[in-house]
């Protein structure tokens, strides 16, 4: 069992690199927008090198270590269980995708919507009342 997700980051060339997360799912949005809120705070959104790694390691955080639960996939969706968001840093613009879990790949764009927007929209504190 597990809460699989996958996190996009598409790069100048085209090329997306997905980050996957074996229990991942829950919170994703939040998740993803607090690891893009400091992409933006650090002033590298335009940067996608250095964009990219710092919302991977915003995103594992202290499992870097760990020898199970995180992949690193290139324009390939590995076991997932939800939408996908990806960041493409060029437009500065996150969308959210459907997938076919099969092949691997994104299909649907389901929405887009600016990079800013997203933060402000999903980087809330999660708290358990």
């Amino acid at each position: 069992m597990g809460d699989r997700a996958n996190f996009g980051f598409r790069q100048a060339d085209g090329n997306t690199i997905f980050l996957y997360g074996h229990w991942a799912g829950y919170g994703m949005m939040n998740t993803f927008a607090h690891a893009l809120k400091r992409v933006m705070e650090a002033g590298r959104v335009g940067d996608p090198f250095y964009a990219t790694r710092i919302a991977i390691s915003e995103i594992i955080g202290d499992c870097w270590k760990d020898d199970l639960g995180w992949g690193i996939s290139v324009n390939y969706l590995c076991d997932n269980e939800h939408k996908v968001p990806v960041v493409d840093w060029a437009t500065a613009m996150v969308h959210l995708y459907d997938y076919d879990w099969k092949a691997g790949i994104l299909t649907d764009e389901i929405y887009a919507t600016p990079l800013n927007k997203f933060v402000e929209k999903y980087a809330k504190d999660l708290t358990l009342v």
